[in-house]
């Protein structure tokens, strides 16, 4: 279980380094759904389990066989992180709790809600994840990093994923009367199209040039050439 936890740490922080990088940043982007009201903020953040595959893809410390038992721990569950609050006198950031949080949030998926998994449905490696990422947040981002609060929904579905990040989908999530659409697949995920009239690059997942309509081609990978 030490080991466990070391390599779990080591891994959050490596992620937390390496969000800057292009392709992290923008999985974060497409991820990620804030609002910034006049004296509140709230921030969802789906965190699919490529999330950490990108993160960690390029780290020579860990061996493929680390990496993949990372991926394992979190695959099983949806991931959701949320932080909200008021802004007080002097702008301090009174965040709200994980009671509250939990009463104003919710998952669905082809318009059913999804329950929220309870402490005794969650593997113990995942309880530790998330027992390693809160204070890491704390540190990193203040009052604000000390309320966010990790929610974790079943991806099972029959034996299938409810939400995959690859294959067409979507999914929608609502925290305090804000609702948040997500539609799949992600295209920081999948390899850049082109258009070949304009060379003009969009994400993965457009089809057409949004401004000609063109159809647009996969670009070719320079380094197989």
């Amino acid at each position: 279980m030490k080991k466990l936890t070391f390599i779990l740490a080591a891994l959050v922080l490596l992620a937390v380094r390496l969000s800057a990088a292009t392709d992290i940043s923008e999985l974060i982007k497409e991820t990620q759904r804030t609002v910034n009201e006049p004296g509140k903020f709230t921030l969802v953040w789906w965190i699919p389990t490529e999330f950490w595959d990108v993160a960690l893809k390029n780290d020579p410390r860990l061996t493929e066989a680390q990496k993949a038992e990372f991926s394992k721990i979190l695959d099983q569950y949806i991931v959701v992180s949320v932080v909200a609050g008021d802004f007080g006198p002097m702008a301090a950031f009174q965040a709200k709790g994980r009671a509250d949080i939990v009463q104003n949030t919710e998952l669905r998926v082809g318009g059913k809600v999804i329950p929220l998994l309870q402490t005794a449905d969650i593997s113990k490696s995942a309880t530790n994840f998330i027992a390693i990422m809160k204070p890491l947040m704390a540190n990193m981002l203040g009052a604000m990093g000390e309320g966010i609060e990790f929610l974790l929904y079943s991806n099972d579905q029959n034996g299938a994923k409810l939400i995959d990040s690859m294959k067409p989908g979507n999914f929608s999530y609502t925290a305090y009367g804000k609702n948040f659409t997500w539609r799949l697949p992600l295209g920081s995920l999948l390899p850049r199209k082109i258009d070949p009239a304009t060379k003009e690059e969009f994400p993965g997942n457009y089809l057409f040039n949004p401004f000609t309509g063109g159809k647009l081609a996969q670009k070719e990978d320079p380094a197989k050439n």
